[in-house]
């Protein structure tokens, strides 16, 4: 399922059946705390940014914003503003400390520790994400008729961050929401952020990868675990970062 860049979209696939060999995948996406103990481990210069949550009257202006240092409030947050390039570096760096081989995960490799293996919509099943935002249409760029909503109507049912629009949405802490667990164990798999994976978004794009999950910032719909997305297809994955983006780290059994 793709909601833009229909354009630059390879044709859709019919539902096939994959044979994977074993992987491992991580329960969360690696979190701020995670990603600094890497930067002051081992000297990466990170180009991105770091976000956090604002409170008070400062938070209606936009509530996910850009701070100059470390928020250590954020520790258990996904972390964001990562590029491919950066958490391809952060799994190689893991590779040397726990000395087995970390990497990202690829597309197919993604749904299967997100859905298992009787083609679930979402992590839990089918229950939607946030019924109350239903009757709204699936876009990537979260129009008037999200933050309007969303100013004055809070979820009934959350079962993924998502639907929030950018000035007054954030995402939550990893584990937040119980029921957001894949039948593997794997947490947050459904909003929240998006994902890099190591698949190409189309054989004939050299150099823009899928990422998966949907992301607080999005609509509900992108957080189907079927639904892939390329982030950009005017900046390459090596240097995309964006406030909504993050990874999850897989572990070849070799």
């Amino acid at each position: 399922m793709t909601y833009e860049r229909l354009e630059q979209a390879p044709p859709p696939r019919p539902r096939q059946t994959m044979e994977l060999a074993e992987f491992w995948m991580g329960k969360y996406p690696v979190t701020y705390a995670e990603w600094k103990r890497f930067l002051d481990a081992s000297g990466y210069h990170w180009p991105g940014r770091w976000y956090a949550i604002r409170p008070g009257w400062r938070g209606w202006l936009r509530r996910f914003a850009v701070v100059p240092d470390y928020p250590a409030e954020m520790a258990d947050y996904p972390m964001v503003d990562v590029s491919q390039a950066d958490a391809l570096a952060y799994c190689a760096w893991l590779s040397e400390q726990l000395q087995v081989h970390c990497t990202l995960p690829d597309e197919f490799q993604w749904e299967k520790a997100a859905r298992g293996t009787d083609g679930r919509t979402y992590p839990w099943g089918e229950a939607l994400p946030r019924p109350d935002l239903a009757h709204l249409r699936a876009t990537h760029t979260l129009k008037l008729d999200y933050y309007f909503y969303n100013l004055f109507v809070r979820p009934r049912q959350e079962l993924a961050r998502s639907g929030w629009y950018w000035r007054i949405g954030a995402p939550l802490p990893v584990g937040a929401i119980p029921q957001n667990v894949s039948p593997y164990g794997c947490c947050d798999m459904a909003g929240n952020i998006w994902e890099w994976t190591t698949s190409l978004y189309n054989e004939k794009l050299p150099g823009f990868h899928v990422v998966k999950g949907g992301s607080w910032g999005y609509s509900p719909q992108h957080t189907a675990c079927h639904c892939r997305s390329a982030c950009s297809v005017t900046t390459p994955s090596a240097d995309y970062r964006a406030q909504g983006t993050g990874f999850r780290v897989l572990i070849v059994n070799n």
